[in-house]
């Protein structure tokens, strides 16, 4: 590499061939030292010349004798270079010196003339040029030598002006202080320079410039993998280096940045492999990730200490992100997550996870599972529904303060007219105490998964766990609670005492009967009401209906029975307690609104007005008289918190004298009203309305479904449905073809055989053709207009729907209980339970299916048709609660 004139690169040679001929008597660097002090001499001459330095080189001079040696060479390279030999004792500059000398004096008068002189003079611009060839090959010489003696080495800052000025940079922002100056040690001074090196910097440049250059190099690698490649490797290592030396924070927050990007310093993996298996390494991919998981599982054994502990898995996390090992890092993100949770709960082991409740992010934790412990998928879907009802929640979690439960076993709680026993009493109670059981189970799992960072979606496991694939956290019912709610414990005979020790009837299979069973077992196990702590004395207050169970899930039925025809001979309402609504489903699709109005809609009895049964309110009693037949109707008279509704699928053949279930689908609504109930034909004006528009919705499907037709092929021995208007529109189509047919040549010999001519086939077939048409037109229109008249109708019908006035009787569904199965005996349970964040103001639905908990899109509960494929999984038990209530009723938190 040269920039000047050939003479200077030949003579270089010169000396460089004169050093290694030197090589085989003296030190094997000591050529280098030698030509590297007669180039820099020369370029210190040069430069000197530059700044209009006048004084001649003495040859005599000992210094320069034994740098320049003034051999042929040296003395020819000097000539060239403008110095003139005077009186052959010393090298005088060349004149342009002197012009420059005095240019360079701010006092002169003619300074500005003078510089234009010099800095347009052949001469100066050839010296300026050798200064620059000269200054390059000092730097290539000077990186011959051994790194501890360049320290001592001359090196000019003018390398470093030419570069920033070719660059553009000379400008560029610099700093001072740590990081600049090579450290003491050989070796941190050693790489803290290659550092520099690898980024392309200086070390005076400030932390701005050498983050832009670690960026510019990150976003030019054109390597295979410019992101966790070797190149990226060394340029991260060289960052970190150069930030540790510097303590800066903005090389600091490049290299965290860097560091949540996934890239991984050799140093870390040195420090991490030493760790876990005694010897440093430069990279992870040493030992396969099954082999590491397992000796880390091993060191964890033998460490005591949390700290310890947290140590080893950081260390696992490291080499983890080192090898891209996503089923790892994983993995020792959960191991992590655990044993600081750890950390954190032994700290104050007095408090345990009761610490924790209220920090607890109930949104990104999701509850726990219930595991299936033989057949129980309706019990798990009620314990969790149960947990869901804050009131019950709490009154459970309060058991053992001998303030809310009848922990003594105080007698006097009654059921209907009999007392209970001392041994019903405590069954009940057994029953509260392993129900508090499951909920703090349920609670210490989910505080734990936050505590731990175990978010899960649907499935996760623990995070020590060798397996990167487990179970779905999940908890197990108590057997002795599961046997409590699915037999009826305790069966009463004639005489009222309870036969604890004998038989138990049949096991329950169904969630009414299983949801009245817990209900029941709640009532019993509260405290008996004193009558002398009553203000009426003559009153009963211990039954169930004195309990806040029932004011929360009971309401009150008025019920009127008349005459038809005639008013006056009306009964006196009497009143009905319920704690489920019955509703009635019809074997096609319906809404829920609309089965809430057939209840309450007049029914027609038969019999006397002491004894009578239930009709249909559309059938007729034709074996009772006119005169005979009784009206009766029903109101609210008060509604609960908590509104319970009991599909009836399950209905009884009396043919085959078998039981079997309606698998029609039942359209949810997420809010329900009762204010049309409160009166007694208050279900026929609020269904006037409805029940025109879904008559005409009935006559369009009628229609619509009248331009179907059954066809029956050789294909498909099933009758498959096709388009009227499809049909006569393929028909007109080939009526429409005949003419084109008639014209081939074998048609006309076809045509000329028969009695008709073929004119008047053709004639015929266009005729048809135009009726065709105009038939098909005429339904097409038809179908357009009813099709259109049918969304009108369904967005009114909607509109009457989802119009729900929000005051005391508005009600929200919390809770749907769905079977999935073609009859009553058989099939699955699951809930889905509606959760409510009130900080976030957001609302999700949850899928409770056993050990699975997950979030569920709103669309899959309230459809407008079953899923395909699903059909026979539908609403079996619907709970809502009132929604002014939803604050202090429902709840899924901790």
């Amino acid at each position: 590499m040269y920039i000047g004139n050939r003479p200077i690169a030949a003579a270089t040679d010169y000396r460089t061939d004169h050093a290694r001929m030197r090589l085989h008597s003296h030190h094997p660097t000591q050529g280098i030292r030698e030509l590297f002090n007669t180039v820099s001499t020369l370029f210190k001459l040069v430069k000197n010349a530059c700044t209009g330095d006048t004084r001649p080189v003495k040859v005599s001079s000992e210094v320069p004798r034994r740098r320049l040696k003034f051999d042929p060479p040296c003395n020819h390279i000097l000539e060239i270079l403008g110095f003139e030999l005077v009186n052959e004792s010393e090298f005088c500059p060349p004149d342009i010196v002197r012009v420059a000398g005095e240019a360079l004096n701010e006092s002169h008068p003619d300074r500005n003339t003078r510089m234009a002189q010099t800095s347009t003079s052949l001469m100066f611009r050839r010296l300026e040029r050798a200064r620059q060839e000269l200054c390059i090959w000092t730097g290539q010489i000077q990186r011959q030598l051994p790194k501890d003696e360049r320290q001592a080495a001359y090196v000019s800052n003018f390398v470093n002006e030419q570069l920033e000025t070719k660059l553009g940079v000379a400008k560029y922002e610099s700093q001072s202080g740590p990081g600049l100056l090579l450290s003491s040690g050989k070796d941190e001074h050693s790489a803290l320079e290659d550092a520099y090196n690898v980024l392309g910097v200086f070390p005076d440049m400030g932390d701005s410039v050498v983050a832009w250059a670690y960026r510019r190099l990150t976003e030019e690698d054109q390597s295979e993998d410019p992101v966790f490649g070797s190149q990226a490797r060394k340029r991260f290592d060289s960052l970190v280096t150069i930030s540790a030396a510097r303590t800066s924070k903005e090389l600091d927050a490049l290299v965290a940045n860097e560091r949540e990007r996934g890239l991984v310093a050799t140093g870390a993996i040195k420090a991490a492999s030493t760790a876990l298996f005694g010897e440093p390494q430069t990279n992870a991919d040493f030992i396969e990730s099954d082999a590491m998981r397992d000796v880390f599982l091993a060191r964890l054994e033998e460490i005591a200490a949390s700290k310890a502990k947290l140590e080893l898995a950081e260390h696992l996390a490291v080499l983890a992100e080192a090898k891209q090992d996503q089923a790892l890092m994983k993995y020792a993100a959960n191991v992590l997550s655990s044993l600081q949770a750890s950390a954190e709960l032994e700290m104050d082991e007095t408090k345990g996870v009761a610490a924790w409740k209220g920090k607890v992010d109930t949104w990104d934790q999701l509850p726990i599972g219930l595991k299936n412990i033989g057949n129980t998928c309706y019990l798990n879907s009620i314990l969790q529904c149960l947990f869901s009802i804050l009131p019950i929640r709490k009154a459970v979690m309060c058991y053992g303060d001998g303030k809310m439960w009848n922990e003594g076993a105080r007698l006097g709680r009654r059921d209907g007219g009999r007392l209970l026993t001392k041994d019903e009493i405590a069954s009940a109670l057994r029953f509260v105490e392993l129900l508090k059981k499951l909920f703090e189970s349920l609670i210490t799992q989910r505080v734990e998964g936050w505590a731990t960072k175990n978010v899960r979606k649907s499935s996760g496991g623990h995070p020590l766990a060798t397996s990167t694939a487990a179970a779905p956290l999940a908890v197990a019912p108590d057997k002795e609670l599961a046997d409590m709610l699915l037999l009826r414990i305790g069966a009463q005979g004639n005489s009222g005492s309870s036969t604890t020790g004998g038989s138990t009837s049949a096991q329950q299979q169904d969630v009414d009967e299983c949801i009245a069973q817990c209900v029941s077992l709640l009532v019993h196990a509260l405290p008996p009401i004193s009558l002398m702590d009553s203000a009426d004395q003559g009153a009963d207050l211990s039954g169930p209906s004195d309990t806040w169970i029932y004011k929360m899930l009971a309401g009150k039925l008025e019920i009127t029975t008349e005459r038809t025809g005639d008013s006056q001979s009306s009964e006196k309402p009497s009143d009905e307690t319920f704690v489920n609504l019955n509703l009635n489903i019809p074997n096609e699709t319906t809404d829920i609104n609309d089965c809430i109005d057939s209840f309450f809609a007049p029914s027609i009895v038969s019999g006397d007005m002491n004894n009578s049964a239930d009709k249909n309110s559309d059938d007729m009693d034709t074996d009772t008289p006119q005169s005979q037949q009784l009206v009766r109707r029903s109101r609210i008279k008060s509604a609960p918190p908590v509104l319970c509704i009991q599909v009836q699928r399950v209905q009884f053949d009396m043919s085959t004298l078998r039981a079997f279930k309606i698998n029609s689908h039942l359209r949810l609504r997420e809010q329900v009203s009762l204010t049309p109930y409160v009166h007694f034909d208050g279900a026929a004006a609020a269904h006037s309305q409805k029940h025109a528009l879904q008559q005409r919705l009935a006559t369009i499907n009628q229609h619509l479904g009248l331009l179907q037709v059954p066809v029956q092929t050789a294909a498909n021995t099933d009758n498959a449905e096709v388009s009227v208007v499809s049909a006569l529109e393929r028909m007109q189509s080939f009526m429409s073809g005949i003419s084109r047919w008639a014209d081939i040549d074998g048609a006309k010999t076809l045509l000329s055989d028969l009695p008709q001519s073929a004119s008047a086939i053709t004639q015929n077939a266009q005729q048809v053709s135009k009726q065709l048409a105009e038939m098909a037109a005429t339904l097409k229109e038809a179908r357009l207009k009813w099709e259109k008249e049918l969304q009108e109708v369904k967005e009114q019908l909607e509109d009457i729907y989802s119009n729900v006035p929000q005051d005391d009787m508005a009600y929200t569904l919390h809770a749907a209980f769905i079977h999935s199965g073609q009859t009553p005996e058989f099939g699955h349970y699951w809930v889905y339970i509606r959760d409510y964040d009130r900080e976030k103001n957001l609302v999700r639905w949850l899928k409770f299916n056993d050990s699975h908990v997950s979030v569920v899109d709103a669309s899959e509960i309230f459809r407008d048709a079953p899923k395909p494929g699903e059909e026979s999984a539908n609403p079996y038990y619907l709970v809502f609660v009132r929604t002014s209530d939803l604050d202090t009723t429902a709840d899924l938190g901790v």
